[in-house]
């Protein structure tokens, strides 16, 4: 580097010619950098000798004149300023007032208003769309926070043109509440607020040279509102208001619609007229919005019906922005109100670059890292506060959350499932589900549909996957009441199967793996009987049970030690514990009449006889009363180091009891993600999933909406899947 500057100076930065640029510096005088014609190279202008320096990638010419030291990496800079006295200069007098009211600061950045668009496609190689001028002035001060990079200054403007924050003019900054509703996957918000709705529209209305009637659906949203906004979603758009305060909706909604629906407990209107926005641009595009739903003290507007139902979705997930794990430290570094304020997001930033140069940089910068820049603008009369802050993430002050990847509408009711099948192609995980024609269906973690398949009727129990060829890539195995399928994860029917079983099949298809080699036995269960087959659908000859009582309950394998044990129920109220071959390996002398299913914990079976909970020791066949007697509203089950008693909202785990809040439960599920045991159950009169740790602490963001059914994976991420109705709907947590 050429220069250590040590007292005041200017880097100037400006146009020239349609795609270059020229750096200037200003300072005081450099003695050490005196022109001396005979030992350098120089050039003369004007009688006056200016050195040029040629040792780097790019020249840069300079001198000592007038008092000051001047450097450009322009000629015709240089030249421009010698021709000039600074006695006869034309100073922009907007600069001069902003640059002495600040140039205190160790550095601050000045951008002309009009040049503000240019420094845009300059920086990011983008064309203006606008040639309105925002305003005189930008002055801004960077400043670096442990998780952020934050900007300050003041913007100037004329308070009375047509410039466009003039728009915003001696408007009382209103309190930001839209980040609590606005959901985080947004490109870009822009947020207007106002005090007075009638001295804003008549702000428009000047910068827009015209004057226009507002719509009067919107002037009553408008009239009952503090706060607008623009929101640019992935796949659609909307607006959204601030609503004041109110007890009943200010709208008569049953005369003002022509349809209504509902969805996730909230209904989305269809209106009769369509609002019109014509009279608000900039701040509002030109459109006719037909949709309309409230959430809570947010109204949102949209064109089509999918934006409300991305609003209701975030909402209920809590993943809007005021919620993400960033938004603490963002708001130490700006207001919590302003009359202008935008959130662009990284992606969005990304998109908008296009010099392929450029793009391969800015590629590189990870939206988990840097997810959004923030600014915001709190208007006074012919200026402006400005703050920028761009938050940083790091891991301590990130926090698990949930985020709802993908849904899917089935077009017929569904009757199975979810169930989670993982993909080896993606290293993550697809969802299936069977529909009422009994139509299996599997889906993407983002709701992409990949295939559907005819079966002969409804599935019995889960659906296992299975790694038949021991090459990690997994097959599905599953029943009907009819058939045995085991299909490829194409939805292509594997070696012999499906095969159909006369009689028809009594309880879920069992899928051994015994000695974890993945020779897998499917074991099929048809009234008295068992029969087994190998992945290439031959009967195995060497399993033979004798038919004895109705088998009630799905057989299951349990390993103690170096010995195998086939365990299920009989309806003569028995327990056979049978080895591979299928004769008895150990005789249950005791009687009992089983509730619910099996369970299997440090080496015993653990079950319900009726009220009384017992174990049962596999290797001596001996049961042993627990002495806890359950009631007909509890629910028994065990995992691992998990022995959970349920009764509806009320969960004892491991003698620790703690309690939900009130509803109507489902039966609790567990499940084991690699090393750690999660509860997942669902309370259907609020439509909430709750997903809990081993020790009943509820996850962070949960719950969630939901409701059916539910099935939990992890591969590249947790995955839950749920429905609503005869939609699936997938998070990733």
């Amino acid at each position: 580097m050429d220069y250590d500057l040590k007292g005041e100076s200017i880097i100037a930065i400006s146009p020239e010619g349609k795609d270059n640029i020229a750096i200037t510096l200003i300072t005081d005088l450099i003695e050490s950098k005196v022109v001396i014609a005979d030992s350098m190279s120089v050039h003369t202008y004007d009688q006056i000798t200016y050195a040029e320096d040629s040792t780097h990638d790019i020249p840069y010419y300079y001198l000592n004149h007038n008092g000051f030291h001047i450097a450009s990496t322009s000629r015709l800079v240089i030249e421009s300023l010698i021709r000039r006295n600074v006695d006869d200069y034309v100073f922009d007098s907007q600069f001069a007032s902003i640059y002495n009211r600040t140039s205190g600061a160790d550095l601050s950045i000045y951008i002309h208003g009009s040049q503000k668009d240019w420094l845009q496609h300059f920086l990011l190689k983008q064309k203006s769309n606008s040639s309105k001028i925002r305003g005189h002035w930008f002055q801004l001060e960077p400043r670096k926070t442990d998780h952020a990079f934050n900007i300050d200054g003041i913007f100037t403007y004329a308070d009375s043109s047509q410039q466009f924050h003039a728009i915003f003019n001696d408007l009382k900054a209103q309190q930001n509440r839209l980040p609590a509703i606005i959901p985080s996957n947004v490109n870009q918000a822009v947020i207007v607020t106002y005090n007075d709705i009638n001295k804003l529209h008549k702000q428009i209305d000047y910068y827009n040279d015209n004057t226009t009637k507002l719509d009067k659906t919107l002037q009553l949203i408008l009239d009952n509102s503090t706060e607008l906004a623009q929101v640019a979603l992935p796949k659609t758009e909307a607006l959204v208001f601030s609503l004041k305060p109110f007890e009943a909706l200010f709208m008569d909604m049953d005369s003002a619609t022509s349809a209504k629906f509902d969805y996730r407990n909230f209904t989305i209107y269809e209106l009769g007229q369509p609002v019109k926005t014509a009279g608000m641009q900039p701040l509002l595009p030109v459109n006719d919005y037909k949709f309309l739903t409230v959430i809570e003290d947010f109204l949102i507007l949209s064109t089509t019906a999918t934006a409300p139902e991305e609003f209701i979705v975030s909402y209920q997930n809590k993943s809007a922005l005021s919620q993400q794990a960033w938004w603490e430290d963002l708001s130490n570094n700006i207001s919590d109100s302003s009359t202008l304020m935008y959130f662009t997001s990284l992606s969005n930033i990304q998109e908008s670059v296009t010099d392929n140069d450029d793009s391969k940089i800015i590629n590189k910068v990870s939206s988990k890292d840097y997810p959004f820049m923030v600014s915001q603008y709190v208007h006074e009369k012919g200026y402006a506060h400005y703050h920028t802050s761009i938050p940083q993430l790091d891991a301590s002050i990130q926090s698990s959350s949930i985020v709802q990847s993908g849904s899917f509408k089935s077009p017929r009711k569904i009757i199975a499932g979810p169930f989670i099948f993982p993909n080896h192609l993606t290293g993550k995980h697809d969802v299936a589900f069977q529909d009422e024609d009994f139509k299996l269906h599997l889906i993407s973690d983002t709701g992409k549909k990949y295939w559907s398949k005819d079966l002969d009727a409804i599935i019995i129990g889960e659906i296992n996957a299975v790694d038949g060829y021991k090459n990690g890539r997994k097959q599905l195995a599953f029943s009907t009441n009819k058939s045995v399928y085991y299909l490829d994860r194409n939805g292509n029917d594997v070696n012999k199967y499906p095969i159909k079983i006369k009689g028809g099949i009594t309880q879920p298809l069992s899928v051994f793996d015994y000695d974890n080699n993945r020779n897998y036995r499917f074991l099929i269960t048809h009234g008295k009987m068992l029969t087994m087959y190998d992945i290439s659908g031959n009967e195995v000859k060497g399993f033979k049970y004798k038919d004895q009582e109705e088998i009630i309950s799905q057989p299951q394998h349990y390993r103690v030690g170096s010995r195998d044990y086939i365990a299920f129920a009989k309806a003569d109220n028995t327990i056979s514990l049978l080895n591979r071959t299928g004769k008895t390996r150990t005789k249950v002398k005791e009687n009992v009449q089983l509730v619910g299913t099996m369970s299997f914990q440090k080496n015993l079976i653990k079950m319900l006889d009726d009220d009384k909970l017992i174990y049962l020791n596999p290797t001596t066949g001996k049961i042993t009363d627990s002495g806890k007697k359950l009631t007909d509203t509890e629910h028994y089950i065990a995992l691992n180091s998990i022995e959970l008693i349920q009764n509806n909202n009320k969960l004892t785990i491991n003698g620790k009891t703690i309690e939900l809040p009130y509803g109507t439960y489902s039966k609790a599920k567990m499940d084991k993600l690699l090393r750690e045991e999660f509860i997942h159950l669902i309370d259907s009169g609020e439509n909430l999933v709750y997903l809990l740790d081993k020790n009943g602490n509820i996850l962070n963001s949960f719950p969630v909406y939901g409701s059916g059914n539910t099935a939990v994976a992890r591969s590249k991420s947790n995955l839950l899947a749920t429905l609503d109705g005869d939609d699936i709907i997938i998070y990733k947590w």
